[in-house]
């Protein structure tokens, strides 16, 4: 377990499995949440930050956790349209009665929150936050990595209090959006290489990991047992996310549903929870073409390149579940 609490930011598309990790972040004593930034991915921005918020108003912690708005647009991808050769998988069908089946709904939860985003450039409050801590700070974006790269760019002497940055995305030998690239990874590919070389200890969690520490499905009934809408909300999550994942990703075990981003989080919480975890060099693809947004992960012997990355290869599914419901209890 952590041996002391952690300051960190969560960076999120807010997302099935992003309203997960943020509420597993808000309820564990062994991290700080200083703040939640959404940025543009799972789905348009002005519902990842509205569903931002209504997980921060649901868990209470609006005095204690704010919320940023961030980046609207990846960094550059978009400018040249003719860069999407690659097919993309599709994650939205509709089953017989016309109900839509998606990894991540545009809005999740019952109503619009009544609260706001702080009224600051998200690039100027990453900066101030960062620089200003007495303690080092943990960065853990499982979105798309604009809002980082941007900070990075802006000021790259954040770095020297930064602690670790714990990034869901990627895949060795699992994709998810292409035959290539992970979904984070692939909508800002740019981002990506700018925040795996920028000088941070790195932390990578990608499918290879998260689809090891898959909920599933027999699950739901343990979170409608806490009798909290935390555990509802979550309950609701596997739901959504066991149709998807039956429906476009079927996993080594009937009725799984991969909770990619609540994982990073509980490696904060446990670290035993991430398994044959190698320091290496990861690179990501930005041609262009059909390995665009790939994550390179040299695992040879010898490497051209200086090691960058810590990458998870597996992860404990059960030591994950007990993280999830335990903390779950606390709300």
């Amino acid at each position: 377990m952590a041996d002391r609490v952690r300051k960190i930011i969560l960076d999120v598309d807010t997302g099935s499995d992003d309203a997960v990790a943020i509420m597993l972040a808000a309820l564990a004593p062994e991290v700080e949440v200083l703040g939640v930034c959404a940025v543009n991915g799972n789905q348009a921005l002005e519902y990842t930050l509205e569903n931002t918020l209504r997980v921060v108003e649901l868990l209470g912690a609006q005095d204690r956790i704010p919320v940023i708005k961030g980046a609207a647009t990846p960094l550059v991808r978009t400018l040249n349209p003719g860069r999407l050769c690659q097919p993309q998988t599709p994650s939205t069908q509709y089953d017989e009665n016309g109900n839509e089946i998606a990894y991540h709904p545009k809005e999740i939860g019952n109503g619009k929150a009544t609260i706001k985003p702080l009224d600051i450039n998200f690039v100027t409050w990453y900066i101030d936050t960062i620089k200003n801590s007495p303690e080092k700070v943990t960065l853990v974006p499982v979105g798309p990595l604009t809002d980082i790269a941007m900070v990075l760019r802006a000021d790259p002497s954040v770095v020297d209090n930064i602690e670790e940055i714990v990034i869901m995305g990627g895949g060795k030998d699992q994709t998810n959006t292409t035959s290539a690239a992970e979904f984070n990874i692939w909508l800002d590919p740019e981002a990506a290489q700018i925040v795996l070389t920028c000088g941070a200890k790195i932390t990578l969690v990608p499918l290879d990991a998260t689809h090891k520490a898959s909920t599933r499905y027999s699950e739901k009934a343990d979170f409608l047992a806490l009798h909290n809408p935390v555990g509802d909300m979550i309950a609701d999550m596997i739901e959504i996310r066991t149709t998807a994942y039956n429906k476009f990703q079927p996993l080594h075990e009937p009725d799984l549903a991969p909770m990619h981003d609540a994982l990073c989080v509980a490696y904060l919480i446990d670290p035993n929870v991430l398994k044959d975890v190698r320091f290496t060099r990861v690179d990501v693809d930005i041609s262009g073409g059909f390995a665009d947004g790939q994550t390179i992960i040299d695992t040879r012997h010898f490497h051209n390149q200086p090691d960058n990355c810590y990458v998870a290869l597996d992860a404990d599914r059960d030591l994950f579940a007990k993280i999830l419901l335990d903390r779950c209890k606390n709300f």
